[in-house]
């Protein structure tokens, strides 16, 4: 029987490998391809494609369907470093692994079918096909909760007991990283600051802010050592509405994560603090109730902490909270600073009056955290 195919231009998919491929997925000896096709989900980032593969194949005479999703990994010699927070490669060797095979209860992330390395250095992971968007939600103040309780349940599993995993592939010092790759590439402070002066009055008179970033920016290294004593945790460190779903299971709440390109030994918090500052600048934290929005999320998430029978001192993991939610700053203030700088200064006004308030918020995060760090050490 003939077999069609339609495909991305860029991407080439032998039809005999699909078929075994599939024949290795399907409990099924007669399984015979008919056709299929490729399309791409999401945009086609620098370092990666995301695809999903739709076959129709004849199963014991009667025809099925079944859809795959292909992420291609490409090569970039700046993230070439294990150590790198975003290490190219990470991702497909942390499926290969089976590390998320070994996932505590309540969190799991796509079955894993194979990775292949091409030719041209591209890396090609086979994943199970999640219909996300079946799950998918809104980001509502509600939501954020949940998903915050059941982060503390991941986390403090590995606290009390579920063993870390031990490949060298993962991360260790991933904020350190993250936030050495945000300095490279900010301005020179000395710059920073002559934008800052020559657009005061756009900032009504917000001279006190700068003193409070400059006093911050010198925290910086203190505040990632202390990031690194905290007890660790297997940390996915990209938590976000795209990237995370509650199923139901057995009646109850349950994580599924997917893209762990990320994925780190990091400290008790840190995973709450990377999605509390995102939320915040993608405005899914309304800037108006940040205060809110801060105490009921760490609240859930300690409780999820609590729950799995973790009793240390919530400072510690308030600490990891608002350390690593804060140190967003550093990336948002030049963000700002750069907007400001285009000629066209009516347009970026609305963007850059956001992310002053962003940064004003995570500023009083940098605070907070500084002098929780007097009290833990």
């Amino acid at each position: 029987m003939m077999i069609t195919a339609k495909t991305e231009k860029e991407i080439k998919i032998d039809t005999d490998y699909l078929q075994s491929l599939l024949r290795r997925i399907v409990p099924s000896k007669c399984l015979q391809l008919l056709l299929w096709n490729c399309s791409p989900l999401g945009k086609n980032k620098e370092e990666s494609s995301v695809y999903r593969i739709s076959c129709t194949v004849l199963d014991n005479n009667r025809k099925q369907n079944y859809t795959m999703i292909l992420k291609i990994l490409k090569p970039d010699s700046m993230r070439n470093q294990v150590d790198h927070y975003y290490y190219w490669k990470r991702e497909a060797l942390v499926y290969h692994s089976g590390i998320l095979n070994q996932l505590p209860l309540g969190i799991r992330a796509p079955l894993f079918h194979t990775v292949e390395e091409h030719p041209d250095e591209n890396v090609w992971i086979w994943l199970e096909d999640i219909a996300i968007e079946s799950i998918q939600s809104d980001w509502s103040f509600t939501h954020m909760c949940k998903i915050s309780y059941l982060l503390g349940k991941y986390n403090g599993a590995y606290i009390k007991g579920t063993p870390l995993p031990t490949e060298s592939f993962l991360c260790h010092t991933w904020m350190r990283s993250w936030v050495e790759v945000c300095a490279a590439y900010a301005k020179p402070i000395e710059e920073q600051k002559v934008i800052w002066d020559s657009c005061l009055n756009d900032f009504n008179g917000k001279s006190s802010m700068w003193e409070l970033y400059h006093n911050n920016r010198d925290r910086v290294n203190s505040l990632l050592e202390t990031l690194e004593l905290l007890p660790r945790v297997f940390a996915h460190q990209d938590v976000h509405w795209d990237n995370i779903f509650i199923e139901q299971l057995n009646g109850n709440d349950s994580l599924i994560a997917i893209d762990w390109q990320f994925a780190s030994i990091s400290g008790v918090g840190e995973e709450l603090g990377r999605m509390f500052g995102y939320a915040l600048l993608k405005k899914k934290v309304p800037v108006n109730k940040v205060a809110e929005y801060k105490e009921e999320l760490f609240l859930n998430y300690l409780q999820g902490l609590r729950d799995v029978g973790w009793d240390g001192n919530f400072k510690l993991a308030r600490f990891g909270f608002t350390a690593s939610a804060s140190l967003r700053f550093i990336m948002v203030i030049d963000k700002m600073l750069s907007n400001l700088e285009e000629d066209d200064r009516i347009n970026q006004k609305e963007k850059s009056s956001h992310l002053l308030l962003v940064t004003q918020a995570l500023l009083e995060l940098a605070e907070e955290s500084w002098n929780l760090r007097s009290q833990i050490i």
